[in-house]
């Protein structure tokens, strides 16, 4: 019986063995099924701390050293008279060019305005006294600052009661010969004295360059009396002379009287351009 319990003790004490062992085991597998936590790397902490720990603090001598090119100032140049001067010609000229960048748009608005705005106007031509050159209803531009020449169009306030201005191309200037025949007048800027009166009559003998037209009696009235043209005084013509109340009309245009020459067509866009 002894030996009997003596063995079931044993065996007792072996299945205690095997039981605590597979309980251990057990243990030990258990953390791993759930998710790993990140430990903290201690000695890589401890080893930048020992690395830094060993970085020696700088001495007094190497700190001044490093702290000396800051202090330092650097010496002033001295400048010579002669610089002195070329930089005050350079800021000047600066200066002038500045001024002039400033003002050369005024000064070409102000020449705009006064030679263009203050010395012309625009006129509306009204009729077909001047057809084909000028027609009804063409707006025009006319220089008054212009002394007329021959041929060229004027506008002027006729001799005759109007509410309007006339529009008409300068024939007889200043100084031109001028006699009559009949109804007929004669003009003539090349010949220097008048012709014989029996060469009156006969075209053929005329001087080159003369011009005759047909005047009503109190143009005739006028011209009549006359040899030349007298200064500051036009006689005028109409292109359109089947339908034009000028000169052969009224008689002389006084300079006085002329306000401008026609010298630019702004209007119908499809007519644009100089007058002739």
């Amino acid at each position: 019986m002894d030996e009997i319990r003596v063995r079931f003790e044993r065996l007792k004490r072996q299945l205690k063995r095997k039981f605590n062992k597979n309980k251990k085991a057990k243990n030990r597998k258990r953390p791993q099924s759930g998710p790993k936590k990140k430990r903290s790397q201690p000695r890589e902490r401890t080893e930048e701390i020992k690395g830094a720990a060993k970085v020696k603090p700088r001495s007094k001598e190497e700190r001044v050293k490093v702290s000396e090119p800051i202090k330092k100032k650097r010496k002033k140049r001295k400048i010579s008279k002669e610089e002195l001067e070329k930089r005050k010609k350079k800021k000047r000229k600066e200066n002038i060019i500045e001024i002039i960048k400033f003002m050369l748009p005024i000064v070409v608005v102000a020449i705009f305005v006064f030679f263009f705005i203050l010395n012309t106007s625009p006129h509306m031509v009204d009729g077909d006294s001047m057809k084909p050159t000028l027609l009804n209803g063409d707006r025009v531009i006319v220089r008054r600052t212009k002394e007329p020449e021959r041929y060229e169009i004027i506008t002027f306030k006729p001799p005759v009661k109007s509410e309007f201005q006339y529009v008409k191309r300068v024939i007889g200037m200043p100084g031109d010969l001028v006699w009559t025949e009949d109804s007929d007048l004669f003009i003539n800027h090349q010949a220097e004295s008048l012709p014989k009166v029996s060469e009156l009559s006969a075209a053929n003998e005329l001087p080159d360059g003369t011009i005759k037209v047909n005047l009503t009696e109190d143009s005739l009235e006028q011209m009549s009396q006359l040899k030349k043209i007298p200064k500051g005084h036009y006689f005028v013509l109409g292109d359109n002379r089947n339908n034009s109340s000028d000169s052969r009309t009224f008689g002389l245009v006084d300079g006085r009287a002329i306000e401008g020459v026609v010298s630019f067509r702004f209007a119908p866009f499809n007519n644009i351009g100089f007058i002739k």
